[in-house]
């Protein structure tokens, strides 16, 4: 009689058989009193990238070797093997702890960079808060301050401006949504700020613009007691946004935005300001 799932039950039983097994005997590992063999299969787990395995392990033996030589390979290896774990947070105090305590080490130069790269990791997306950004950012910058000659250093300084980059599309797209939200004063505001932190931004012409049309919206939109300071301000944003852009794309609607802040100011107009049609770049 034909038995036509009996390969299948065998690879199977022969995989948990090898599992069973290789438990066992990583069971036997953490148990063994022998300090050297186990320093020795936790370098070999490490080696082979079983950073789960080799972690506790050296754990282990960082308090054994504890005021020996060996105990700076053995924080160096147990550093890595939480980073290999994709254990940052852990990566990154036993990186921090590791040049604080062993700053001769010649392996000292690579934790405090690889400090700095472990928040550079945490680093979320731009939507959400970007504390560990601004760390990674600050941990690159000291460790190219404290090894100036380091082999390291490009590789710093091409990530910082990767956070940075990322700080400025999180900050460009605050003062976006603040204009879609129809805030326009927190828009104007937002967008002046991401001017005077980013002003060599890509996207400094269509900002400038923006403050325009955001103090035209808010004035526009204020109560008549108000309007008439409102519309200075838009004036004075007219001007600065000409002298800066005299060619720009955004003159045609520019100038509308002008003409009715114009005759606000200079009481041609009725109290109701009328609407100007404005492209929207946003």
């Amino acid at each position: 009689m034909k038995r036509p799932f009996a390969p299948y039950f065998f690879v199977n039983g022969l995989f948990l058989v090898v599992f069973f097994t290789s438990c066992s005997d990583y069971q036997k590992i953490l148990k063994s009193t022998d300090m050297d063999y186990k320093y020795q299969m936790a370098k070999q787990y490490y080696a082979q990238k079983e950073y789960y395995k080799a972690q506790p392990l050296f754990d282990e033996l960082i308090n054994f070797y504890k005021g020996t030589k060996n105990v700076e390979d053995v924080y160096y290896y147990d550093a890595y093997s939480y980073f290999g774990e994709g254990e940052y947070i852990m990566a990154q105090y036993s990186f921090k702890n590791f040049v604080t305590t062993y700053p001769a080490n010649p392996n000292a130069e690579d934790c405090a960079f690889q400090e700095a790269y472990c928040y550079y990791k945490l680093s979320p997306k731009y939507e959400l808060d970007q504390d560990y950004t601004n760390k990674a950012i600050q941990e690159f910058q000291l460790f190219t301050n404290q090894y100036p000659n380091s082999s390291k250093v490009d590789q710093a300084n091409q990530l910082i401006d990767q956070l940075r980059t990322k700080l400025q599309i999180k900050e460009y797209a605050a003062a976006r949504q603040y204009y879609n939200l129809e805030s326009y004063k927190a828009a104007a505001t937002a967008y002046r700020d991401f001017l005077n932190d980013y002003p060599e931004t890509p996207n400094a012409e269509l900002s400038n613009f923006m403050i325009l049309k955001s103090d035209y919206l808010y004035a526009a939109n204020s109560i008549d007691k108000k309007k008439k300071e409102r519309f200075s301000i838009v004036i004075d944003a007219y001007n600065d946004f000409i002298k800066k852009y005299k060619d720009s794309r955004y003159n045609k609607e520019s100038q509308k935005i002008y003409q009715v802040a114009f005759d606000y100011m200079n009481n041609t107009t009725s109290k109701n300001v009328k609407k100007v049609k404005i492209k929207n770049d946003e």
